[in-house]
């Protein structure tokens, strides 16, 4: 209970008896219903300023969560350790065609089937487990500051993910002692800063402290490249291309180049469809692009 007889939203600890799998609803109202928070505590008879209150302790519960979350999923990962797993070229073993591309390799010494348990119990795909596990180990075992201000709700779930990110696995070979330096200079105007300018600030830390950091960071960049295909409303697509600044700039420029030579010859319609036509032109075998695309009306 708070200020005023009212509720508020607060984290707290208490003796429980965990329930047989699967978890239970939670408790029911007179109509059958689960209860909701706003059930128990009525927001529209807040005042704006008991409103605006009631968003610093959600705010605050959340972070608090999330470290706990994160300290579960670290400690978990540990439980699950690779010692079990079929050794490189046996059977049931991890091929090395896709092993790395799974994330594997950023989780040491946790079993590669973690990250499957994981995603069940989470119900999300591999991918974001294995993101969400590495940034748990990250904080846990490589960022205590950053955990303790996410614990103590200092510091938000997004800005610690942020830390997690450019202090983990792009910072694997980095001497701790320089980890530990980066965080306390970056913790100090953490919460003041928006993401985008946190990871930066991290990023030229990290950089000024260990230089050969961003050869490194270059490398992992350069492995990462990819072309993938992500569908659109409408019959479209958008094709993506991950590559090297240098690539990508002449790309772009060779596909402008030939766009625009064929608007000056004539061809109808906008530039930006010309030039989707040029780059299958150019990609896949002569004379076969058109047959990819709607006929004109």
């Amino acid at each position: 209970m708070l200020e005023g007889g009212s509720y508020g939203v607060a984290v707290t600890a208490a003796p429980v008896v965990l329930p047989p799998w699967p978890v239970e609803m939670p408790p029911l109202g007179l109509d059958g219903s689960p209860l909701r928070l706003s059930q128990l505590m009525p927001v529209r008879t807040r005042t704006p300023d008991e409103k605006a209150l009631e968003l610093q302790r959600i705010a605050r519960a959340e972070s608090q969560l999330a470290a706990y979350r994160v300290e579960v999923i670290a400690s978990f990962a540990r439980d699950r350790t690779d010692a079990a797993d079929p050794a490189p070229g046996s059977v049931g073993a991890a091929s090395p065609e896709w092993a790395a591309d799974q994330g594997g390799d950023r989780l040491a010494g946790v079993s590669e089937f973690f990250p499957d348990e994981l995603a069940v119990i989470l119900n999300c795909s591999r991918a974001e487990a294995t993101s969400l596990a590495e940034i748990a180990l990250t904080l846990v075992e490589r960022l205590p500051a950053t955990w303790a201000a996410l614990a103590d709700g200092e510091l938000d779930w997004p800005r610690a993910r942020a830390l997690a990110r450019e202090l983990g696995w792009p910072a694997r070979e980095s001497d701790p002692q320089v980890v530990a330096e980066v965080e306390a200079a970056v913790l100090l105007q953490a919460a003041e800063l928006s993401v985008t300018r946190l990871r930066a600030l991290t990023r030229r830390e990290l950089l000024r402290r260990d230089a050969a950091a961003a050869e490194r960071r270059r490398k992992d960049a350069e492995r990462a490249a990819d072309v993938t295909v992500h569908p659109a409303p409408d019959g479209m697509a958008e094709l993506r291309a991950f590559m090297p600044a240098p690539l990508a700039a002449a790309v772009q420029e060779t596909v402008d180049h030939y766009a625009r030579m064929a608007k000056k010859a004539g061809e109808p319609g906008k530039i930006g469809p010309l030039r989707a036509g040029v780059l299958g032109d150019l990609v896949l075998p002569p004379g076969t692009a058109r047959a990819h695309l709607s006929p004109p009306r």
